[in-house]
């Protein structure tokens, strides 16, 4: 059957209806896919994801939509959890611009950004996480943008063809970077090949980069190598950050930003 461009084919209840079905089983739709077995346009499966959206049914992803539904609410919406406060994400967020497009990576440090962001129809976020996405869309004039791809379940981020191709056709003012590791020659480090295409092609989209990292992400125990120091605008730290990773971004002209403990005991 022939896409009906008017999506008279079926009623728009059917079509949620659905569509809600497909979204239960899988997790995820496309709307090409949608489109093919409804026989619509793509336009109208748009149409149909942008009012469920509205309604709480669903998130709206690049090419598709993922879901929000809980089985055991029957498709009430889902909260995500608050991060918790990190004192590098505070600091970090002295350096989120008045206006603009965000990339904010994946990890602790990240989602504890992503409260900060502030509410502003002049800002965009782009992510490859799930619970940032999640976080930042809280924000009514906020626009956020989940790139997806295959989720990676040890911090919910997403990565692959899709989330590459989608990077190289979007342009970024600012990352935030997240790394698991920092070699002694300054080379920053992902935990696997599919994160590090994702973090390089980020970079390459921005910019201003900026790394946000504890101490314990700068140790040398990344598999990847993805950039170099030298690369970077600006390093977000903690107060444990060590001497030898203050020498390599001075010897690399980074500016640093070290972050104080927050909760700090007051002198009697």
């Amino acid at each position: 059957m022939k896409p009906d461009p008017a999506g008279t084919t079926r009623s728009a209840d059917d079509r949620r209806t659905s569509i809600l079905t497909a979204l239960a089983g899988a997790g995820r739709v496309e709307v090409n896919e949608l489109a093919d077995s409804l026989a619509v346009s793509e336009e109208t499966i748009r149409r149909d994801l942008r009012t469920l959206e509205d309604d709480g049914l669903l998130r709206r992803a690049h090419g598709g939509a993922i879901s929000v539904a809980d089985p055991v609410t029957d498709l009430d919406r889902v909260t995500a959890p608050e991060p918790a406060a990190h004192p590098v994400a505070t600091l970090a967020a002295t350096l989120l611009p008045a206006s603009g497009i965000l990339f904010i990576d994946a990890g602790p440090i990240a989602e504890a950004l992503s409260v900060c962001v502030p509410d502003s129809a002049a800002l965009q976020v782009v992510t490859t996480s799930i619970p940032v996405a999640l976080v930042a869309s809280r924000n009514a004039e906020l626009s956020v943008y989940n790139l997806g791809g295959a989720v990676d379940p040890a911090d919910d981020s997403q990565s692959g063809q899709w989330t590459r191709q989608s990077l190289e056709h979007i342009r970024l003012d600012t990352a935030f970077i997240s790394v698991c590791g920092l070699t002694a020659g300054g080379q920053l480090l992902a935990a696997s090949p599919q994160a590090a295409v994702i973090k390089r092609a980020a970079m390459d989209a921005a910019s201003t980069v900026v790394l946000i990292a504890d101490h314990d992400q700068l140790a040398e125990h990344g598999l990847v190598k993805f950039a170099q120091l030298h690369e970077v605008d600006h390093l977000v730290v903690d107060a444990g950050v060590s001497d030898a990773v203050l020498a390599l971004a001075a010897e690399a002209g980074v500016p640093v930003l070290r972050a104080v403990p927050l909760e700090v005991e007051v002198a009697q």
